[in-house]
């Protein structure tokens, strides 16, 4: 797993774009809707380096309420064409301040979809599945059926055809007669990009010497490294002397001599998460 610092320039969502509210303004980027009376808030920040930065909010009585990200969260780094972006999924972290407070959680994405612009949910979390409160990680992927609202019946969707995200909403219930004022922390939030190897072209130069040239292009929110295999191979691969932390948009290059024995390569590939910074 690899993580780049630096200020982002993206123009639609960004796999492997990473919320990790490390200020006051990542974190203000950010709503906190509040059922309780039907507005908008700023989400109240942890500001504890020594501990965990993160977001965070409390209920009001039985009322629910939702951390919300538009396209103000960085520079429009969870809004966009998630299917372009070969996103799967989007995971959290989420801090329980109460487990008995709490009836059950979920992800939505405002979008267009099946059923043209709407709202799409997740399969909840329930308070029953955890064994206590605290922080953990939940995890909305795209391999699973997500669901729409069609009068009074909820109809599956295959989230895959998800193209323009305009929010993404973390929604939380509190159990009824809880009483409310129980902390929901919320950290960690990541666009999961599609691990899959890309697609490698090779050849043979001419000239002399001629070389073995393989030509790929990593995809949206990953890096590539190239390796080759010892020998004797039971030692197994090992990386190529700078052919690694290889990222796309354009292809990359790779060319090594093509004698006798020039050996076996194979390209590997992994998460690369951005750290989101509203400018």
């Amino acid at each position: 797993m690899t993580f780049a610092l630096g200020l982002a320039t993206s123009k639609g969502a960004v796999a492997g774009a990473w919320e990790t509210f490390f200020n006051q303004k990542n974190t203000d980027a950010w709503i906190a809707f509040d059922y309780a009376d039907g507005k908008d808030y700023f989400p109240s920040w942890s500001g504890s380096p020594l501990n965990q930065e993160y977001a965070y909010f409390t209920f009001a009585g039985d009322n629910s309420f939702s951390f919300i990200a538009e396209q103000t969260v960085g520079t429009n780094d969870f809004t966009g064409n998630y299917k372009s972006k070969k996103i799967s999924g989007i995971t959290c972290d989420v801090f329980i301040g109460s487990l008995p407070a709490l009836d059950y959680m979920d992800c939505a994405l405002l979008a267009s979809g099946p059923n043209g612009i709407t709202y799409y949910y997740s399969t909840a979390y329930y308070a029953d599945e955890f064994n206590s409160g605290g922080w953990w990680t939940l995890n909305y992927h795209f391999d699973r059926p997500w669901y729409y609202l069609n009068g009074t019946n909820w109809v599956a969707v295959d989230p895959k055809t998800f193209t323009g995200i305009e929010q993404v909403i973390f929604n939380f219930v509190p159990k009824l007669g809880s009483a409310g004022g129980s902390r929901i922390g919320l950290d960690n939030v990541t666009l999961e990009p599609t691990v899959v190897g890309p697609k490698i072209a090779t050849s043979v130069t001419n000239g002399t010497p001629k070389k073995l040239r393989l030509e790929f292009t990593p995809g949206p929110g990953l890096e590539a490294r190239i390796e080759k295999l010892r020998n004797p191979i039971s030692l197994g691969w090992a990386t190529v002397t700078g052919e690694t932390e290889i990222k796309g948009p354009g292809s990359h290059v790779f060319q090594t001599p093509a004698t006798s024995g020039v050996g076996i390569f194979r390209v590997a590939v992994e998460p690369f998460y951005t750290p989101v910074i509203t400018p």
